[in-house]
């Protein structure tokens, strides 16, 4: 092993090549350092040589960076090829040794300090040869995976091999495969066959789409597996690093079980159980489980609505009374056609007002996550909805708000194949956490607002899918201000209720220092011909 290019240097920061050796960061806490001052490189006997020009001891710098100083004194190993650093894209300042399963090397991965990778095999008599050829390829670290495999020991899967040696670090087993994200071969799945794997992907697009490439064909080979991803940072290193543990990362996808035969229930064994009492997300409002899409004309303040609900779930908060009902919420907001900015403007308000509530404690920290795709989701794409589906499994949220439902695919809206596939996957969602599932949906387009329906656009299975759907429409009296709204609304259900639930039957648009949507009870319509 060269132990100063992979297990040191890619702990430092700010590695720079100086030299024979390298210049980087002082990871010594009381250090701060800030400029490069900590000069390191192999010794004429041992492999690393430490020296921090503001007098920080080798000890100290090697257990800042996790590793013990009489491990990294062992005298160093001897090589015929020259200098080893030496690539075409500039010196190495890590390099990792590929070896088949008898541990002879087949071939290195190094890295540079622009973090440039190229790949070497050894030629016969010394020296490298930089093109790989028919090398065989194998996973990083192969023969410590037999051994864990055959051991019934976890196996962590990473992208690549700095992340190896951060969960080696702790005394574990991982591994990776060469190349990087989209590069799994069948060979390296036979080397996992029936393992018991963990894979942690990195934090972005590409490194999910990687974790259910492995996933897929680690999983027909009889492995059990389950994907995570860092907390904080772009990958397990950089969680880490941040002082979090393997058990703090979000687990995205759980290994399943295989499903045990079970006969139906028996007519008298099913009436003989007694009924659970309802499982109040939203006290009198929201069930868990339950679907709920609401509608409106455009511009009318269904959006705001939908915030209201979220915010006030958040905090604890009755959304139309402001009394605290309930615990905290944990609420995952996918917002499918605002960006981050507009977004920010219309939620501050609204999340301000929580704070003076009978001096009631503001939203906790993490309770309303929010992710913005703009852009829009095609949940009848294998990316998009595995995408959903991980982000439900990692967040475990009580209340799921994504939309509006026209952003969720690219089909025609009428289309009943197309809408069934987009609801089975949210469905698949909501039942992840029995988290309750809203949505918006636009209603019908007409001239008079008074006389149309606020039933959904689009398919027809909307009309049915959901346990409860609401509208909001406006009131018969209302006068539109200058801008074409209406303040006085009737809160009009189009599906349901099929038990009896505690929505106002009308709401008015609140004042600065309230909610956006108050109840209240409107003037009686007068009756045909008579005047007041």
């Amino acid at each position: 092993m060269d132990v100063l290019r992979e297990l040191v240097l890619p702990k430092l920061e700010a590695v720079k090549k100086s030299g024979a050796g390298f210049m980087a960061r002082c990871p010594v806490p009381d250090h701060h350092d800030r400029q490069a001052s900590l000069s390191v490189g192999q010794g004429a006997t041992h492999p690393v040589v430490l020296h921090c020009q503001a007098g920080c001891t080798p000890e100290a710098v090697s257990a800042a960076i996790g590793l013990d100083w009489a491990d990294l004194c062992k005298p160093r190993e001897k090589t015929n090829r020259g200098d080893d650093t030496w690539t075409p894209a500039g010196p190495a300042v890590a390099i990792y040794d590929y070896r088949d399963e008898q541990g002879e090397l087949l071939f290195q991965v190094c890295r540079t300090a622009n973090k440039d990778f190229r790949q070497r095999r050894p030629k016969v008599g010394g020296g490298w040869e930089w093109k790989l050829g028919d090398t065989r390829r194998v996973l990083y670290r192969l023969p410590k995976v037999i051994e864990a495999v055959a051991n019934g020991e976890m196996v962590f899967i990473v992208e690549g091999e700095k992340d190896v040696h951060s969960i080696e670090a702790l005394g574990l087993v991982a591994t990776c495969n060469p190349g990087g994200a989209g590069k799994w071969l069948p060979d390296y799945t036979e080397a996992l066959r029936d393992a018991v794997v963990t894979i942690v992907s990195d934090n972005d697009n590409p490194g999910r789409a990687h974790a259910r490439l492995v996933r897929e064909a680690l999983t027909a080979a009889g492995a059990d597996v389950t994907i995570s991803e860092p907390t904080v940072g772009k990958d397990v290193t950089d969680h880490l690093n941040a002082g979090l543990g393997l058990e703090d990362l979000a687990i995205t996808h759980h290994a399943e079980e295989p499903a045990k035969p079970q006969l139906a229930i028996d007519l008298w064994d099913f009436l003989a159980e007694s009924d659970a009492p309802h499982d109040w997300v939203v006290p009198g409002l929201l069930e868990r489980g339950d679907r709920l899409i609401l509608t409106g004309f455009e511009g009318q303040g269904k959006s705001m609505l939908i915030r209201q609900l979220a915010i006030c779930a958040a905090a604890g908060i009755d959304p139309f009374h402001h009394e605290r009902r309930h615990q905290p919420r944990r609420v995952l907001y996918i917002d499918c056609e605002n960006s981050e900015s507009q977004s920010r403007r219309k939620l501050r308000p609204i999340a301000d007002l929580t704070k003076g509530f009978r001096n009631m404690s503001p939203i906790p920290a993490g309770g309303l996550r929010l992710i913005h795709r703009p852009e829009g989701i095609d949940l009848t794409t294998d990316s998009d909805a595995a995408w959903l589906i991980e982000r439900v499994t990692a967040h475990r949220p009580d209340i799921l708000v994504l939309g509006p439902f026209y952003r969720l695919h690219n089909a025609n809206m009428n289309d009943e194949v197309v809408a069934r596939r987009t609801v089975a996957v949210l469905d698949r969602a909501r039942t992840l956490n029995g988290c309750v599932l809203i949505t918006e949906a636009h209603a019908g387009h007409g001239e008079a607002a008074v006389g149309r329906s606020v039933r959904p656009t689009g398919s027809s299975l909307l009309l049915r899918w959901p346990e409860f759907g609401y509208g909001l429409k406006p009131n018969q009296l209302a006068v539109p201000d200058e801008r074409g709204r209406c303040r006085e609304m009737d809160f009009v259900s189009w599906r349901g209720p099929r038990d009896d639930r505690e929505w106002p039957t009308h709401v008015r648009y609140g004042r600065p220092d309230e909610m956006p949507w108050q109840p209240y009870k409107p003037d009686p319509i007068p009756e045909k011909g008579h005047r007041k």
